[in-house]
């Protein structure tokens, strides 16, 4: 009997091959090694030109340009045989590129378009008549009061504009979250009083630095005080104001260990301590465009994360990567073309899914109506889309549509069970919720983001529902889970 002949066929060069090989590769002129490099980083690289793109036009992304611009970034690479590869130092491979390609996509991207930043809304009351007047002089001295702070206190700031977390500021900036959050109070009461007259409690929520039981009172209050509310939205405004100017201006930099990308990424990823990071957490108190692009990583970075858990399509999971990092428009987009080229239920859920971060955008608007409003439903929703009708149901007023939406079996993932949770609290009538957030505390290690929900529950009053602020910023905290859980299916 002939036996079978046995394949020919090769694993594709480089497949097995380690990013210091890959590089090595590059750098020697190999074309294999080149495809090998474009092939892991391609979805990577697309993400963080549509983030820049996104950055000047604010969801008005045209799909068409991604590709030459991506192109572009790669051609980048390879300049001066490869030059840009050959100053990496050997640490991960990702934050040094994401560096490199978010320098590119700026410079090319800011031939076309003056910056626009996205301003992501924080927390705060329905919009009210201020008068403008009041306001701009409001701004003005807030603004005045950022320029004679301290310079470590300036760079607090501009991390926090910037969108970081109180968490990742101190990490930064190499400080206990406790002293990060302590010196950030200070700095509420000295932007309070530039502002004038009760407003510590609006900053404090504004800089990231208030308790759960801070925000819950705060929350109350601005839906039972309106002048209150008021005080809320001139210091909301007031740093929309901030922001705007600050993140507009392209500032100088300041030679010292931050200056160039191997810098900037070693220092992001961990790579450098001691002396080394000692010396770089110095300098961000000197030079406002190392903050910026220190941060501007920190973010790029957080959204990568979200690409490579996607199971889906190109466009899905740069969508899921943008929708997950607040960038509602340009995920909705995304996932708009994914639907159309990929034909699955998970981009369509993503659209929905960019469209609930949009509303939540609104912050603490208040429901015309108290009650709840019948969502309507032909069915139960399936497993996968749950979560998401449960999402749009708490944001339309309406937590029975999204209790039933959530079955047991969909409650054993960590977005089922807090978003059960919060519906369970909205309702002021609701005796059961104060208990299933007494077990979720008391359960082993609960995931950070349940207990946070967990938390906030406990500090209402007795006979009092979750504020809607409250339960936007629960469900804003939430979106990336439900993202994730889309994606991984």
């Amino acid at each position: 009997m002939r036996s079978r002949p046995m394949s020919t066929s090769l694993p594709e060069p480089y497949s097995k091959a380690d990013d210091d090989a890959v590089v090595r590769g590059c750098i020697d002129g190999d074309g294999d090694a080149w495809s090998a490099l474009k092939g892991r980083f391609q979805h990577d690289v697309e993400t963080i030109v549509i983030r820049v793109l996104d950055e000047r036009r604010v969801g008005q992304i045209d799909l068409r340009e991604v590709p030459s611009i991506t192109d572009h970034c790669f051609r980048a690479l390879q300049r001066n045989d490869a030059g840009p590869l050959r100053l990496w130092n050997g640490g991960r491979l990702r934050p040094y590129l994401a560096t490199v390609i978010r320098q590119e996509a700026e410079e090319h991207a800011m031939e076309d378009t003056p910056l626009q930043p996205l301003v992501a809304h924080q927390a705060t009351p329905a919009p009210l008549k201020v008068e403008r007047k009041s306001l701009s002089e409001s701004a003005l001295r807030v603004r005045e009061a950022i320029t004679k702070l301290p310079p470590r206190a300036t760079a607090m700031v501009r991390l926090r504009l910037r969108g970081l977390r109180m968490g990742e500021i101190a990490a930064t900036l190499g400080q206990p979250v406790i002293a990060l959050q302590e010196d950030l109070g200070l700095l509420a009461e000295r932007l309070a009083s530039a502002q004038g007259g009760g407003a510590v409690p609006a900053w404090r929520v504004l800089l990231d630095c208030a308790t759960t039981e801070e925000r819950v009172e705060t929350a109350l209050q601005t839906e039972d005080d309106e002048a209150f509310r008021e005080i809320r939205e001139v210091a909301a405004a007031s740093w929309r104001h901030v922001r705007e100017d600050a993140l507009v201006a392209r500032l100088p930099r300041t030679p010292g260990p931050l200056q160039d990308a191997t810098g900037v990424a070693s220092f992001v990823d961990g790579t450098w301590r001691g002396a080394e990071r000692t010396r770089a957490e110095g300098h961000l108190s000197t030079c406002g465009r190392c903050v910026d692009t220190v941060a501007m990583l920190t973010l790029d970075l957080r959204a990568l994360e979200i690409r490579r858990a996607s199971h889906g399509g190109r466009h899905t999971g740069i969508a899921a990567s943008c929708i997950a990092t607040g960038r509602f428009g340009a995920g909705r987009v995304l996932a708009e073309a994914a639907a159309a080229e990929e034909q699955t239920e998970v981009a369509r859920l993503l659209e929905r899914m960019a469209d609930v971060g949009s509303s939540l955008e609104e912050g603490t608007s208040r429901r015309e109506s108290q009650g709840s409003r019948v969502f309507s439903m032909a069915a139960l929703p399936t497993d996968i889309e749950a979560p998401v009708v449960a999402f749009e149901a708490l944001v339309a007023g309406d937590p029975i549509a999204a209790e039933r939406a959530i079955d047991d079996h969909v409650a054993k993932q960590t977005v089922g069970q807090r978003l059960r949770l919060l519906a369970l609290a909205v309702d002021p009538d609701r005796t059961d919720a104060h208990a299933a957030a007494t077990k979720v505390i008391e359960s082993p290690s609960p995931d950070p983001g349940l207990r946070r929900d967990a938390e906030t529950i406990l500090a209402l009053p007795e006979n009092r529902g979750l504020p809607r602020e409250c339960l936007a910023e629960r469900l804003r905290d939430a979106l990336p889970d439900g993202v994730r859980f889309l994606v991984s299916r």
